[in-house]
């Protein structure tokens, strides 16, 4: 039996739960993001809400198709001049190995960040025979 998931690969600042020294005080503000549809065959969509200098992100990576890559998104984070980054991708679980899922599958995504200056977010994808990543052009959402 196959099983899917999103794993969220990260780089760059970690800085989870902890709240920027010096950002100002912000009423709480939602919204959806969407990046650009650069690859065919890859979607991703969602939710973020923005509180306390912090900024929180829900929604989905999907796949619709068997094609040599694995569809992945990733999303970029600031605070003045110090950067987070988290990247998302489809891992199939097989006999109880991860491998990188190319096929139809959606699943759901979440990210905190404790940089709530401004957020991008861009679609990737993840060649299978080479192992490099592929990104789209990223949109700024706020």
């Amino acid at each position: 039996m196959r099983r899917f998931a999103a794993v969220a690969l990260t780089a760059g600042t970690l800085m989870a739960g902890m709240a920027a020294v010096g950002a100002p005080a912000e009423a709480a503000a939602t919204g959806s993001w969407k990046p650009y549809n650069s690859y065919s065959h890859v979607a991703a969509w969602g939710s973020y809400k923005r509180s306390g200098g912090s900024t929180a992100v829900t929604g989905y990576l999907a796949d619709d198709k068997t094609n040599g890559w694995t569809a992945c998104v990733r999303f970029k984070f600031t605070e003045g001049s110090k950067v987070y980054w988290s990247r998302f991708k489809i891992v199939g679980y097989k006999n109880g190995a991860s491998y990188n899922f190319d096929g139809k599958a959606t699943v759901k995504i979440s990210v905190k960040s404790s940089y709530g200056s401004h957020m991008w977010v861009q679609e990737c994808g993840r060649n299978k025979k080479t192992g490099k990543y592929y990104y789209g052009k990223g949109k700024k959402i706020f």
